[in-house]
């Protein structure tokens, strides 16, 4: 059973991971791979055997991102045309924002982003786009 597999493989001591790599890849764990991730290596491996891996779409997805430095290549960009009007409710209160050419406006100040005024707004650090809900199916 899987389950009773992963026991196995977390109650292992770190030699006992290494050699259970062997075993299993038929070639020598990755010297940066500490303990720890050795046991979510093998334990994956584990429940790739039973369940099976990842779709091809997906493998290509990683390696996509991956050589792409990281960037996600599929985040939306929104932007928001001059002279539009966004509005928000947040606790109770509403707040409207106005889009200039650069920048926006909120309350008769210029800001520099959406995401300055969220912070006016809230205190805390917000994405303004996701703050204001641009790009949300709402």
């Amino acid at each position: 059973m899987l389950a009773d597999r992963i026991a196995t493989i977390e109650a292992m001591s770190a030699r006992e991971r290494r050699a259970e790599w062997r075993r299993l890849m038929k070639s020598p764990p990755p010297p940066a791979f500490g303990s720890g991730l050795l046991a979510r290596a093998l334990a994956y491996r584990e429940q790739e055997k039973v369940l099976g891996g990842l779709a091809a779409a997906d493998i290509r997805r990683i390696r996509s991102v991956a050589n792409a430095g990281g960037a996600d290549t599929h985040s939306a960009k929104y932007s928001v045309r001059p002279g539009t009007w966004l509005s928000r409710t947040w606790h109770g209160e509403v707040h409207q924002v106005f889009v200039l050419d650069e920048g926006v406006e909120y309350r008769g100040e210029r800001y520099g982003s959406l995401s300055a005024v969220a912070r006016e707004i809230t205190g805390a650090r917000w994405s303004g786009p996701r703050f204001f809900g641009i790009g949300s199916p709402r």
